[in-house]
């Protein structure tokens, strides 16, 4: 056997070698992970007071309701760069209405649905952690049902 040969031979048993770690390592394959259900959209910033007032009540909705398939996503408009990143996480995310409508502010968070990207309903500092938590349920429960 010339070292040609031999090289190939290593070479394609890496690649082999290499799949099946994966394979094992992850459990689940990309297209097992399931979709989230509901997409949480939180437009903030760090001068923003409302945000500040609401960081507290959306920790513990993301906390308490963290077994939901609920993909919770950050809109940052603190700096222009922030501002820039998260207009490309929107795109990316399907979300261009919803960007092109509420993009320039802050201090709130909308429950978009995870499948059609439209509105569900929007949370701002004076709602409670009661009633965010019922409202993701119910928007849980129908887009669930949908499916």
């Amino acid at each position: 056997m010339n070292a040609k040969s031999l090289g190939l031979i290593v070479v394609i048993w890496f690649a082999l070698m290499h799949g099946a770690w994966a394979e094992t390592t992850q459990g689940k394959s990309s297209s097992d992970t399931a979709a989230p259900v509901v997409i949480a959209v939180k437009f903030y910033a760090d001068w923003c007071g409302s945000c500040k007032a609401m960081a507290t009540t959306y920790e513990e909705f993301q906390t308490k309701f963290d077994t939901q398939p609920v993909l919770h996503v950050v809109l940052d408009h603190t700096r222009e760069y922030d501002r820039q990143q998260s207009a490309y996480m929107a795109a990316s995310l399907g979300l261009d209405e919803v960007w092109a409508k509420y993009g320039n502010k802050t201090g709130f968070i909308l429950l978009v649905d995870g499948k059609t990207r439209k509105l569900i309903t929007t949370f701002t500092k004076e709602h409670s952690l009661k009633e965010m938590g019922a409202a993701l349920q119910e928007a849980v429960d129908k887009a669930s049902s949908a499916l």
